[in-house]
């Protein structure tokens, strides 16, 4: 199943793929240009091979050429003429493009985030939610999280300090969240979807 669907959210537009198919089969059909020939050269994984060729049928499911897509020297992606973040995780591949500056992430529920959900938040879980459920809650936190990292887009920004969800209320799928930052904290919604076993979140500026 390779394109699995795309949604309209507020002015922002979300494409998912579906990886199933192997480096050949995501080949056919697409003609790269000679930096993305040279680029995919350099990939040696096939897992992000894979991932690779998955965003760009995204962008022409966005009727996008591939080559608006490129990259900052630190890795950022950007787009000519919108704002694009880009996530994977497991057997999915994102994108979100919007007139404003965006980010979105995508995790696999997995009780591995119950170990690691003290070093990135101080929310806590009631003592009668049940493990399933708290999987989910801490999952949606590190989504949120992440999609705003993107969107901060800040060296100096601190994961656990100053990207924060003060009013967090778990699996509410709208929630407020902030950046704190030195020249001033500003405000973003955020909106979570949950299915497949997976959690992701949009993050746009209010």
């Amino acid at each position: 199943m390779p394109f699995f669907q795309q949604l309209h959210i507020a002015d922002a537009h979300v494409y998912t793929w579906q990886l199933t198919e192997t480096v050949a089969q995501l080949s056919a059909g697409l003609t790269l240009s000679q930096g993305e020939e040279e680029r995919m050269t350099t990939i040696h994984s096939q897992k992000k091979q894979r991932e690779f060729l998955a965003i760009r049928h995204l962008l022409q499911q966005a009727q996008l050429p591939t080559t608006a897509l490129s990259y900052t020297p630190e890795g950022k992606p950007q787009l000519e003429g919108a704002c694009i973040s880009i996530t994977h995780s497991h057997d999915f591949v994102m994108i979100a493009l919007s007139p404003r500056p965006i980010g979105i992430d995508i995790e696999c529920c997995t009780p591995r985030i119950l170990r690691l959900a003290p070093r990135f938040t101080p929310w806590q879980a009631p003592l009668d939610m049940d493990e399933p459920t708290q999987i989910q809650a801490y999952t949606q936190l590190w989504t949120i999280k992440e999609a705003l990292y993107k969107i901060a887009d800040l060296s100096s920004v601190r994961f656990y300090e100053d990207l924060q969800i003060p009013h967090y209320q778990a699996l509410a799928p709208c929630q407020q969240a902030l950046i704190i930052h030195p020249e001033g904290d500003k405000a973003y919604e955020t909106q979570s979807f949950f299915g497949e076993g997976y959690i992701w979140t949009v993050v746009s500026e209010q």
